[in-house]
């Protein structure tokens, strides 16, 4: 199995770090081959252009995102490591998303309904938030995790998503963390059986 792992946070030493490390511990204890696509590391543009020159149509040829359109593409399963940050993905990953999730790769439409084109069909998405789980359910309406379950990830054709929500991090123990960490990579080892 391909994994691809989309990893968006500044701080590799942060507790999002700690996802992405166990993430890979598991992927490896499981022989799954991936990649980690970590966006700050690689100083992924994300500024979205289109112009006269540069068409939205022709994103599917664009040679600064072809290597990651690849990836992508030939992934059986995609994994999101991010916090959330002002209620959404962080600006780097939404730009990701914007300049390689595009028309003629991830998706098409046939008439005027929309077909997903990605390979994989599953993904797990792990983020954190400082936020209490309770507001981010009743009072924001789950609106970050509809908006990457539904408007991203199952228009592109992946059906079968798990959410992995850590809240309130800030305020989290160390025994705390550690069960969370244990719980990241338990689920991993349960990927493509």
């Amino acid at each position: 199995m391909q994994v691809a792992i989309l990893y968006a946070h500044p701080n590799p030493n942060s507790f999002n770090g700690a996802i992405l490390q166990q993430v890979i511990k598991a992927l490896e204890d499981k022989q799954h081959s991936y990649t980690v696509i970590d966006l700050y590391k690689d100083q992924f543009n994300p500024v979205l252009v289109f112009n006269e020159k540069k068409r939205r149509s022709d994103l599917k040829n664009d040679p600064e995102t072809a290597e990651y359109r690849e990836i992508i593409k030939n992934a059986d399963h995609l994994i999101f490591i991010y916090p959330l940050w002002w209620g959404g993905v962080p600006a780097i990953l939404k730009g990701f998303i914007d300049r390689v999730f595009v028309a003629g790769e991830a998706y098409t439409y046939e008439g005027k309904l929309p077909k997903g084109l990605l390979k994989a069909r599953s993904a797990s998405v792990y983020y954190t938030a400082d936020a209490p789980g309770w507001y981010l359910r009743f009072w924001r309406r789950n609106a970050d995790w509809i908006t990457v379950k539904d408007n991203i990830l199952k228009f592109c054709g992946v059906t079968n998503v798990r959410r992995f929500l850590f809240p309130k991090v800030k305020d989290t123990t160390v025994e705390k963390r550690k069960k969370w960490l244990d719980r990241v990579y338990q689920s991993v080892l349960y990927i493509g059986d």
